[in-house]
């Protein structure tokens, strides 16, 4: 089955409109209403709202005549003030309130029909706007609006311009593209799979706004999401599409701080709207040559100075190179100022502490290398705590030491100062005034860096490196399962997650881990077990962030497996259906869970009404459309709205057998039985060993009079369930009346 995978038809204006379009709105309005002044506000005029029309910012007057409008059903201009009151209409219906100042002397010699029709022009203008930037593949705004929403955040964020109709001022705009890779061999299925994507990806979002680019790349803004955030973000969006089946994503990265914020990367003088798109589109780029699962942010790309790790500038290393050369046991101290503020007295006068005990190397302002001959970790430790008495009290400042000795594994001379560097990051996460050893955890925040920024094979070289010095640190085990996991390489992760159960049997991350590797692999038992021990673990541990991946994770198998009563005792426990609770992300997903375990557990009333919650949030959910469609069939509640459905659910997601047995079971209730068998041929194409469509087909036969295919159809179904008594007593029943015959 196939149909034109393409939506022409745009949704009428509604109130939402307001906030997605308010600047093209407000420019249409001041062009088209002669000496109007801004600003425009857009007011929600639902008359089921009543007095909601206005929030306490707003005059109250306005009210009057709000409802004014709502009663006349045309514009109206207020006696208090030259302020215009236009009505704006979807279809038929005024959707909302134009509130904008006139020029008081023009005011009066305007008409009511003038404004009436100006009223129904602006409104039209409204819908072509909108039409102008919608996607018809997948029914979400287009890049032309992207272009148009960013380059109007990016002024405010650089201008420092107050944002219209927003109550906290806007630091950073980080704008993510995220890279969808279609399985498919022919163009209806890649375009299916780029909308499944898409609207999997906009329901665990919430209520953001997602935006298809073409040919699979989704673009999103992340409003008041610096650097650090959006990085999260993008992290969290590799690992829900991984653990869904999404086979290759990647994301790229780019935030605009505000002027003067060093946080945040800034665009020229101002920011060129293409220029930061194109920059995206660069990291984008990078992020593919990064594994499946893989992101990368422009900072990264364009600001390598900036970088924690970046390679020492090789005059450093050359001075340090002549004082190893024929020394074979030694130490390098980085001794850094924990305030990073020019002084250019800081190195002079460390230096002269220093030396001539130790060789000494300045890196900039802030920093120095300490070179000390014939030094082990001990010895290195001593010298540096004797240096400390001292600082403080020439320098009046704090600062913070990182040490590394050789030999160390198999380490060359030439990385111990960046080992050095590595233990000075270490000694960051313990704040001011540190001094750290180099070891295996230095690795870990080493290779966690390369990790967040999407560069996973250097991350994986750092948490080896880690390994070697520290075989049986937990956090570097879980750290490189993490990582192989993220390259699509289950196998290979799972030996890291089970020894760190082996060490620390409750261990939170590795627990959740390891069920997504059994998940990932088929071993559903397995990765049930694994999860119910990880939830466990967090009601122990509260802080852990996992939590709804969690939720999700579980009760897709307890579904999966059959466990609907259980599944309705883990989602109801967490107020899945509270729309006010912390649960938003994956809220779609859960809710689509809960109705198929009521609907398993027969309570059908409530599987219709949380089914429907998640199709609002993603209409495009082939899964909660599939069992609304059998839902409302079974309860008589409009046997073409439940075929309309099940239709949707094939069209979206012809994938699933499930989907195509539904469908033939609708048709079978609604008497379509020609139609019905050529449902159940595609689902059992997909799944042989699938009594249920098997027995549907042997009652399909039984009507059509065809018994003896009947009773092979039956045979199938026992052949897989002896224990079958529908089918079974399908075939006596046939045999009796063969025999009555």
């Amino acid at each position: 089955m196939g149909h034109y995978p393409f939506e022409w038809q745009v949704q009428d204006l509604n109130a939402e409109d307001f906030k997605h379009f308010h600047d093209q709105f407000s420019q249409t309005i001041l062009q088209l209403i002669p000496l109007a002044e801004g600003p425009v506000t857009f007011l929600n005029a639902s008359i089921e709202q009543g007095e909601n029309l206005l929030d306490l910012s707003k005059p109250k007057y306005w009210l009057k005549y709000c409802k004014r409008v709502l009663r006349r059903q045309r514009p109206v201009l207020a006696s208090e003030k030259p302020i215009l009151f236009l009505p704006v209409w979807g279809a038929e219906t005024i959707i909302g309130i134009a509130a904008v100042q006139v020029d008081e002397q023009f005011a009066g010699v305007l008409s009511d029909e003038w404004l009436s029709d100006r009223s129904r022009i602006i409104s039209r203008e409204f819908f072509l706007q909108k039409q102008l930037s919608f996607d018809p593949v997948t029914g979400m705004f287009n890049g032309r609006h992207l272009h148009d929403t960013l380059g109007a955040l990016l002024s405010i964020v650089q201008e420092n311009i107050e944002p219209a109709g927003k109550s906290v001022s806007l630091q950073h705009v980080s704008l993510l593209m995220i890279e969808i890779h279609p399985r498919a061999n022919n163009a209806e299925k890649a375009l299916n799979y780029i909308i499944r994507a898409g609207y999997y990806l906009e329901s665990f979002l919430g209520q953001d706004v997602l935006y298809h680019l073409g040919n699979g790349v989704l673009g999103f803004i992340g409003e008041n999401l610096n650097e650090e955030q959006a990085q999260k973000l993008g992290k969290n969006i590799l690992s829900w599409f991984r653990r869904e089946g999404f086979h290759r994503i990647h994301i790229g990265i780019n935030t605009i701080g505000a002027k003067g914020d060093s946080t945040g990367n800034q665009a020229e003088n101002p920011p060129l709207c293409h220029a930061v798109i194109e920059q995206t589109w660069q990291s984008l780029r990078q992020a593919s040559r990064r594994g499946p699962y893989a992101l990368c942010s422009y900072s990264s790309m364009t600001r390598p100075v900036a970088h924690p790790l970046t390679p020492i500038k090789p005059s450093v290393p050359a001075k340090l190179r002549k004082l190893w050369a024929a020394i074979d046991t030694f130490a390098v101290l980085l001794i850094s100022r924990d305030r990073e503020q020019p002084d250019e007295a800081f190195p002079k006068r460390l230096l002269a502490l220093v030396e001539p005990r130790a060789g000494a190397v300045a890196v900039n302002e802030n920093e120095i290398f300490v070179f000390l001959k014939h030094a082990n970790e001990k010895k290195a430790l001593s010298w540096a705590t004797g240096l400390k008495r001292k600082l403080p009290a020439d320098l009046d400042a704090t600062y913070s030491i990182g040490i590394a000795c050789f030999p160390c594994i198999d380490f060359k001379k030439s990385d111990i100062p960046q080992n050095a560097r590595k233990a000075l990051l270490h000694a960051g996460f313990f704040g001011p005034e540190t001094m750290i050893l180099f070891d295996g955890i230095s690795q870990n925040v080493s290779g966690d860096i390369y990790y967040g920024e999407g560069d996973l094979v250097r991350a994986v070289g750092e948490y080896r490196k880690g390994l070697e010095m520290d075989p049986a640190n937990t956090n570097l085990l879980n750290s490189l399962g993490e990582t192989y996991a993220q390259m699509n390489k289950p196998r290979k992760a799972r030996p890291f997650f089970e020894a760190v159960l082996r060490t620390e049997p409750k261990h939170y991350m590795a627990l959740f881990n390891l069920g997504v590797i059994h998940l990932t692999i088929a071993e559903d038992e397995k990765a049930i077990k694994c999860f119910e021990r990880a939830l466990a673990a967090s009601r122990r541990k509260p802080e852990a962030n996992q939590i709804n991946d969690l939720l999700l994770q579980l009760s897709k198998l307890y579904c999966r497996t059959g466990r609907y009563k259980k599944a309705v005792l883990l989602l109801e426990k967490e107020n899945i259906l509270d729309e006010t609770g912390t649960i938003v992300p994956a809220r779609n997903a859960l809710l689509r869970y809960l109705g198929e375990a009521y609907m398993g557990s027969g309570r059908n009333v409530e599987a219709v009404k949380s089914l429907q919650r998640a199709t609002r949030f993603n209409p495009h959910d082939a899964y909660s459309l599939s069992m609304l469609g059998e839902l409302y069939a079974q309860e008589d509640q409009g046997d073409d709205i439940a075929l309309s459905l099940c239709l949707q659910a094939v069209n979206i997601d012809d994938r699933q057998w499930k989907h195509w047995y539904r469908l033939a079971l609708v048709r079978y209730k609604m008497a379509y039985h020609e139609s019905a068998l050529e449902a159940l041929k595609e689902s059992l194409r997909l799944e042989q060993k699938n009594e249920e469509s098997l027995y549907l087909a042997g009652q399909i036969y039984d009507k059509l009079g065809a018994g003896a295919k009947a009773a092979v159809m039956y045979r199938a179904v026992l052949k897989i369930m002896p224990g079958h008594k529908a089918a079974r007593g399908a075939l006596q029943k046939q045999s009796k009346t063969m025999n009555e015959v």
